[in-house]
């Protein structure tokens, strides 16, 4: 037997008001709370609404109201567990305060994000939390959805040179003592793996690294700085290709756990015992890392706590009348934590 789904058309003001034998205007202002609307005609809309199943249009409402409650969150990958806990503390943060986050992700891809940010912008959302895919290719954007009234927070990355907060740890100092942390363990072959320009946190990160070289005694080697995508297999190719090249480490500072686990694959695979051989430390305790089964050291960036704080930053511009340049930008505490425990 054939069976026909029926469409059903969704309800709109006009049903409701059709029902009341009021006008749409209205029922929008009695849903509205509006003072110059009876508490018993708002009472009769709110009923007759709900029993129709009527939703508003909130994309209508936000060019009335100029408002949508609307915020964009940009991330660049999911797989990265560090980026979904900041996600989380934003989507709580943002719900607590009437608002609702829509999580877009970028791939690190620029393309990409410009259809997101160009997607947030035509629904009229409120604001953007702004993790960037890098460098300047979309810069002309970013200045434009502002100019155009859509309030930015960077998160985890700073963009140089537009003026926008930024809510993240000092990366240059969480490096300097990442890197430290492996020298006290006695280790001066120190590799750094991953991309160290094109973004200001990946330069700092790098400077870091190389400060702490210096602070240590330890000459800084350029045969020691190995740039690798963000990805498990770019990284796992690396470093088979520096052990194979004879390159002598004993601790790696990685920028990311996708690059940390990729790296990790390979000195396993190549019969390297962690910490004994090589210790590794990575940036944003990030899940992936555990599956090597081994101990590491990590920079707990409190992404949790990035999230909440980008987010309450975010809506206070929104809402407030303070010009911009009032608010300031924030530091989110970070700390060196040596995982030991394996978690499976």
């Amino acid at each position: 037997m054939n069976i026909k789904k029926q469409i059903r058309k969704r309800v709109t003001l006009k049903d409701v008001a059709k029902v009341l034998s009021i006008t749409p205007a209205t029922v929008s202002k009695a849903l509205r709370d509006s003072s110059d609307i009876s508490y018993e005609t708002k009472e009769k809309v709110k009923k007759v609404s709900q029993e129709l199943g009527f939703r508003p249009n909130l994309l209508a409402r936000s060019l009335i109201n100029n408002r949508s409650r609307i915020l964009g969150v940009i991330i660049p990958d999911l797989r990265i567990s560090f980026f979904s806990e900041a996600a989380r503390g934003m989507y709580e943060e943002a719900s607590r305060k009437g608002y609702e986050c829509l999580l877009l992700v970028h791939d690190e891809n620029k393309n990409k994000e410009k259809k997101k940010i160009e997607f947030l912008a035509d629904i009229h959302a409120d604001g953007i939390l702004l993790n960037a895919a890098g460098g300047e290719g979309n810069y002309n954007l970013y200045k434009k959805i502002y100019d155009e009234g859509v309030k930015i927070v960077c998160w985890d990355r700073n963009l140089e040179g537009l003026g926008f907060k930024s809510v993240k740890i000092n990366d240059m100092e969480a490096s300097f003592k990442l890197t430290s942390k492996l020298i006290e363990q006695g280790r001066n072959k120190i590799l750094f793996l991953g991309p160290n320009t094109g973004l200001r946190v990946l330069e700092d990160r790098f400077q870091g690294y190389k400060e702490a070289l210096e602070k240590g005694g330890i000459e800084f080697n350029p045969k020691l700085v190995i740039k690798s995508f963000r990805s498990v297999e770019d990284s796992y190719n690396k470093m088979i290709t520096v052990l194979e090249k004879g390159i002598e480490i004993d601790g790696v500072v990685s920028i990311g756990g996708l690059i940390t686990y990729g790296a990790g694959k390979a000195l396993i695979e190549k019969k390297l015992a962690i910490p004994n051989d090589i210790i590794l430390g990575e940036f944003g305790d990030n899940d992936i890392v555990y599956r090597l089964g081994v101990p590491f050291y990590t920079v707990f960036q409190n992404p949790y706590e990035m999230g909440k704080a980008s987010t309450d930053l975010l809506i206070k511009m929104i809402e407030s009348k303070k010009e911009y340049e009032e608010f300031e930008d924030i530091i989110i505490d970070s700390e060196i934590i040596e995982r030991k425990q394996i978690i499976v």
